[in-house]
């Protein structure tokens, strides 16, 4: 089986079955407590703690351990239930991943938040100036993902996170009501570990990191809360484990998993993101030479360019596209079908989902306005640390025959 769905989930790295696996036999001992035991699983949940603020490029007191990405987010977005009622108005983007999407309904279906969903263009990408005039006093948060999960898009950040504060602090002077700073955070899940995370640089208050996306185990995640940001509303109550903001003993085996495969992504991490980038270009273009008769587009910020030209645009300093994301719109073509056709041999994903005999176009690809004959026809390949080159030959071979088959298309001999 050619695994090319890296962006659902990943394998776990060999070092951190290790790590973690050692950390279950050796490690046992609960961090509270005073003894030798206690005091090597406190010194192990430190370790974890430093490394992954070493790749966020944050102090490691900032970083909160708990169990994923979706609890990370519940916690930021439910931690604006602390606010009074005239300051309860989110900021979000119409791409988000459902555990945003789902949160900000129950916000406002149960506690009366107004949540205003942002537009993007055919890229996927918000327009900064679009955010800055949806913030009005009332708004207590910004949250939009670093990059999205299914055509790669990477979002302007650092920009938003700029103009959006600089307007609500504005809009807070002239404002006679008490007020609290705008905050933002990103759902960093599908970039950590593939394109440069540094919290400082984004400018956000908080940041979610899923382990699962990472080579790490599922089950655990981290946030990072910018020091000195006011007490969100606590989800957890007990003891006062992790500063008092998570309540539970920690859970130091996958703790440590999740720091050993920070440290793991940022070891040789330019090399690592360029070698990504080289495949999925290759698999483009395999797919392109095979299929030079089919319609076929790319959803995303390299819509419309070979993968030759789309190559030189990547920079490590400036990405706008994750460097494993292809998303592929092949006109004609039912993508449901085709990955039931290669199924026995490339783990893949579709742009559209079948529900009881019914087909639905995902709410990425309609917030982006693809044109249907391509999004019925998307398929999601996301390549990893252990694909290969002969892995995206074989694949582009296989995906390239099944979708001839569908189309009744004769193979080119060029």
């Amino acid at each position: 089986m050619i695994y090319l769905d890296y962006n659902a989930t990943t394998p776990v790295d060999p070092a951190v079955i290790a790590a973690l696996t050692q950390c279950l036999t050796d490690t046992y001992g609960n961090p509270s407590s005073t003894h030798s035991l206690g005091k090597a699983a406190k010194a192990a949940l430190d370790t974890a703690r430093t490394q992954v603020a070493s790749l966020l490029r944050c102090p490691a007191n900032a970083v909160l351990f708990l169990s994923g990405g979706t609890e990370s987010i519940n916690y930021v977005l439910k931690g604006m239930l602390s606010l009074p009622a005239h300051q309860r108005h989110i900021i979000t983007s119409a791409i988000e991943h459902v555990a945003i999407t789902a949160t900000c309904a129950f916000l406002e279906a149960e506690h009366g938040f107004e949540i205003t969903y942002v537009p993007v263009d055919s890229r996927g990408r918000v327009k900064v100036e679009e955010v800055v005039a949806a913030v009005r006093p009332a708004t207590c948060l910004v949250t939009i993902m670093h990059a999205n999960n299914e055509v790669g898009t990477v979002q302007p950040i650092a920009a938003v996170a700029a103009a959006a504060k600089a307007r609500h602090a504005s809009l807070r002077e002239a404002d006679t009501r008490a007020l609290r700073p705008l905050l933002v955070h990103s759902d960093a899940s599908q970039s950590v570990g593939k394109i440069p995370v540094h919290v400082d640089a984004l400018g956000v208050d908080f940041l979610t990191v899923a382990g699962h996306k990472l080579y790490a185990p599922k089950g655990v995640g981290a946030l990072y809360i910018r020091p000195g940001t006011r007490p969100l509303q606590t989800l957890m109550h007990g003891a006062g484990h992790e500063n008092g903001l998570r309540a539970g003993t920690e859970n130091i085996p996958y703790a440590v998993a999740l720091g050993v495969a920070c440290a793991l992504a940022e070891d040789g991490f330019d090399d690592k993101a360029k070698a990504l980038w080289r495949l999925r270009c290759r698999l483009l273009d395999q797919l392109q030479a095979l299929l030079p008769d089919v319609d076929m587009v790319v959803n995303g910020p390299t819509t419309g360019t070979s993968a030759k030209i789309a190559s030189v645009l990547m920079g490590l300093a400036e990405h706008d596209v994750l460097p494993n994301t292809l998303s592929i719109g092949l006109a004609g073509v039912q993508a449901a079908q085709l990955l039931r056709a290669i199924e026995g041999d490339v783990a893949a994903s579709a742009g559209s989902a079948c529900h009881s005999h019914t087909t639905s176009i995902s709410a990425v690809l309609k917030a982006m306005a693809v044109e249907s004959t391509y999004a019925m026809g998307t398929l999601r390949l996301s390549v990893g640390r252990y694909t290969t080159v002969e892995e995206v030959d074989k694949a582009a071979t296989v995906i390239a025959a099944a979708v001839r088959q569908q189309l009744h298309k004769k193979p080119r001999h060029d």
